[in-house]
């Protein structure tokens, strides 16, 4: 089962509101979620409430991230803050994936 962070829409009319949520890649829009890990309002380009330790936790399972959802949580600091260092981004088809960096070991021999 592939798993993404995505956007979930609800709100009222004209205004729309989106949930930044973990859902099925198969759920539809309004779908079942897992998880919710913030909420955004286009409008006026506010994260009305997001939680990072979730997004951490989230992104430490290997979720994939979509392009809408890694620019918002990118945007305001979010995945900088909670992605760990030895961690680095790859794009996946449309979406994004965390993975983690492998050591470069150089091959040169010890000189005696």
């Amino acid at each position: 089962m592939a798993v993404r962070i995505r956007l979930a829409k609800f709100g009222r009319r004209h205004h729309p509101i989106y949930r930044i949520v973990v859902m099925d890649a198969k759920s539809p829009r309004e779908g079942r979620y897992l998880d919710i890990l913030g909420t955004y309002d286009p409008k006026r380009k506010v994260l009305i409430n997001v939680y990072p330790e979730k997004v951490k936790e989230w992104v430490l399972k290997g979720v994939e991230l979509s392009h809408r959802a890694k620019a918002i949580l990118w945007n305001h600091g979010i995945l900088k803050e909670v992605v760990p260092e030895d961690y680095e981004m790859k794009r996946v088809g449309d979406y994004y994936v965390f993975e983690k960096r492998k050591s470069k070991k150089s091959k040169g021999g010890e000189a005696a």
